[in-house]
């Protein structure tokens, strides 16, 4: 019979038929793609399940990180059959003459190239701060999506319309083109061959009320704002990478029952005390250039004094920083002297690992990183894709 196992985010026993695959870097983060080390057998499926929804979500969808994580891909996209770029959102927004079902909001939502999209989509309250609102409701409710491009240029509609089917592609959401497509010889291209569904009646005078709207200058928007939206995530991906990195010693440290508190905050009323910066505090710009990279999301893990220090960074802003544990750990996949440095790139599904010392000699320009080279290479391209798109009419 199978040894029971500790779980490492609430610290309970759980019998191996509770154990799941936790990627210890949240998907959306790139997790995906990140070294082997840090898929992790140690959790159980509760957690795995909960904090997914609760605690990377809460992160992930808050309007600071769906934009950051938007404009770190726009800078690694090269070309207009790209997979398609995520979508900025702008808010929720009150539009005159829309019909919007109860219990439903209009979130306001901006395309690679400017492109309006207006989805009308199931609301939870809980999840007021939820850009997408509730990932689990918007996979199984109904909802409708529709896009109103700016622009004639193929290259420009196509990465639109790739991105827009890419936002809504796990989500039962209907699609409504709001453009006619012409064939050379002048012909209508029939929207469903392109992914749209054909409106109904109501659909259709929904596209006409954001119609009116756009060319009114005049889509009011709110954003929902959860100050500490980042706080149980930060204890979380701290129990996370430390685990991965240090292995069973992290295990046996006050940081890691710290953190454990931080993801679980016991019900008396009392709070972790492990020491970091949450995103609103660690408002240091020099600080997120240094533990940063464009594009990337950025980890980053140093020996400070007496602790081991992580920071995490979205296209070299945005910060946080929290203590994985006392100096005195040691890892064969950290550099005591030069620390280590995880660089993820979701957008291409690839990821660079190396010393600290090793990334800010190479953005310093004293010793180039050849994995690095081959990224900046790729921004260069799409630095150039970037003009290219914004000077064709």
């Amino acid at each position: 019979m199978a040894s029971p196992f500790i779980c490492l985010y609430c610290g309970q026993e759980k019998q191996q038929s509770e154990s799941s695959l936790e990627h210890a870097i949240p998907q959306f983060m790139g997790g995906n793609c990140a070294p082997k080390i840090f898929q992790l057998t140690n959790v159980c499926t509760t957690c795995n399940n909960r904090l997914g929804l609760w605690v990377d979500a809460a992160y992930a969808k808050s309007w600071f990180i769906t934009n950051s994580l938007a404009e770190a891909a726009r800078l690694l996209c090269t070309k207009p059959d790209d997979p398609g770029l995520p979508l900025r959102c702008i808010g929720p927004a009150q539009i005159p003459n829309l019909v919007v079902p109860e219990g439903h909001v209009a979130e306001h939502w901006i395309g690679p190239s400017g492109e309006t999209v207006t989805w009308i989509r199931p609301h939870d309250e809980r999840m007021d701060g939820y850009t997408g609102g509730n990932p689990i409701d918007t996979k199984k409710k109904s909802s409708v999506a529709y896009i109103f491009p700016v622009s004639e240029n193929p290259g420009k509609w196509e990465l639109g319309f790739r991105s827009f089917h890419r936002a809504l592609e796990k989500r039962k959401a209907r699609k409504i083109l709001a453009a006619a497509i012409r064939e050379h010889n002048g012909n209508e291209v029939d929207p469903t061959i392109l992914g749209f569904n054909s409106p109904t009646t109501e659909e259709a005078g929904n596209r006409e009320a954001i119609r009116a709207a756009i060319y009114a200058g005049n889509i009011p928007v709110r954003v929902a704002v959860d100050t500490k939206f980042d706080l149980r995530f930060m204890c979380k991906l701290a129990l996370g990478v430390g685990y991965s990195l240090f292995g069973d010693v992290f295990l046996t440290q006050p940081t890691t029952a710290e953190a454990r508190k931080g993801v679980w905050p016991p019900g008396d009323g009392t709070t972790s005390a492990i020491r970091g910066m949450s995103t609103f505090s660690a408002v240091d710009a020099s600080f997120a250039y240094l533990a940063g990279y464009p594009g990337a999301v950025t980890i980053f893990v140093m020996r400070t004094g007496p602790s081991w220090m992580m920071s995490v960074s979205i296209n070299e802003k945005l910060p946080l920083v929290i203590e994985l544990g006392p100096s005195s750990m040691t890892s064969h996949h950290v550099n005591v002297e030069e620390g280590y440095a995880l660089l993820l790139f979701p957008y291409r599904d690839s990821f660079v690992a190396l010393t600290v010392a090793e990334l800010i000699a190479h953005k310093s320009g004293v010793m180039r990183n050849a994995a690095l080279e081959k990224i900046d290479a790729i921004r260069a391209a799409a630095s150039q894709f970037d003009v290219q798109l914004a000077n064709d009419v």
